[in-house]
């Protein structure tokens, strides 16, 4: 009897475990746009700049410049550039309203989506600066991107809809490619 009591409740004990441990990647991060981009860094100054600089962010959307896609990457200090189009990275979203890319003051490889997660529309794109937070035009939010897209500030007047940080997205980056997706 006093094994069998001990069997069961090892197995409780273990399930316990298993369903008391969740997958935080899965609320963490966004599949609410599909994203893949995979950008060289030394095919751009922008790139390399941004990834090669604690606490630097740069944006990445796709954009028609003299009736050809490429991608337009401006970074927080304004330097501004284009890449090439690829054919896999064509076929998918940068998110909804584009991607912005960047290396905490930490040393950690991030990716959010630029445009405002309150607004929830592609046409509000978040400005950034040189200092780690990205703001709304609109709603006037202030996002620290040094903290994982979390709320920095709210205006004392705003009547916002929901708070909530920056949409995320996974991001790899092995010293040279860059690769954001969900």
């Amino acid at each position: 009897m006093v094994l069998i009591m001990r069997k069961v409740f090892i197995t409780l004990i273990s399930l316990l475990i298993l369903c008391g441990c969740s997958d935080d990647a899965t609320s963490t991060f966004s599949n609410r746009e599909h994203v893949y981009c995979a950008l060289d860094v030394l095919q751009s100054d922008v790139l390399f700049n941004v990834m090669g600089n604690y606490g630097q962010f740069a944006s990445v959307r796709k954009r028609v410049v003299d009736g050809k896609t490429q991608i337009e990457l401006v970074s927080s200090s304004g330097l501004k550039g284009y890449y090439p189009l690829n054919q896999l990275s064509n076929n998918y979203g940068f998110g909804l309203g584009g991607l912005i890319v960047g290396t905490s003051n930490f040393g950690e490889a991030l990716c959010y989506d630029l445009s405002c997660p309150i607004c929830d529309r592609a046409n509000r794109r978040l400005s950034f600066t040189n200092n780690g937070y990205a703001k709304c035009g609109k709603c006037g939010v202030t996002f620290d991107l040094n903290n994982y897209g979390a709320i920095y500030q709210v205006p004392s007047d705003a009547q916002l809809p929901t708070r909530r940080g920056l949409y995320r997205y996974r991001i790899n980056y092995n010293g040279q490619i860059v690769n954001a997706y969900n």
